[in-house]
C-alpha cells in the first residue's frame, strides 16, 4: 500500500469525521467482499494483507459525515449515534 500512500501524498486532508472500529469483523466483511466479485477482485491487493496487520494499521471503517439530522459530538464511533426507536423513519 505504500505506492497508494505515496500517491496520495502528505498534503491530501483527511476528511473523516466518522471511525468505526470493524477488525472484529474483518472476516466477515472478506466473506461479504468476496461474494460480490464485480465489486471488487477476489484475488487482488486487498485480500494479500494478514488480519493481524489490518487490525494494527487500519481498524477502522472510515466516513465523512455531510449533513446530520441528530446532535453529534465528532469525531464520532458510531454511525447511528443519536438516532432512537422514537425517531420518525
Amino acid at each position: 500500500m505504500d505506492e497508494m500512500f505515496e500517491r496520495w501524498g502528505d498534503d491530501r486532508p483527511d476528511l473523516s469525521t466518522t471511525h468505526v472500529n470493524v477488525a472484529d469483523s474483518f472476516p466477515a466483511r472478506d466473506d461479504a467482499l468476496r461474494a460480490h466479485a464485480s465489486q471488487i477482485d477476489p484475488d487482488g491487493f486487498f485480500f494479500q494483507y494478514p488480519h493481524d496487520l489490518q487490525v494494527r494499521v487500519w481498524p477502522t471503517e472510515d466516513f465523512q459525515l455531510v449533513d446530520s439530522k441528530v446532535e453529534t459530538t465528532l469525531p464520532e464511533t458510531d454511525l447511528f449515534a443519536g438516532i432512537t426507536e422514537s425517531d420518525p423513519a
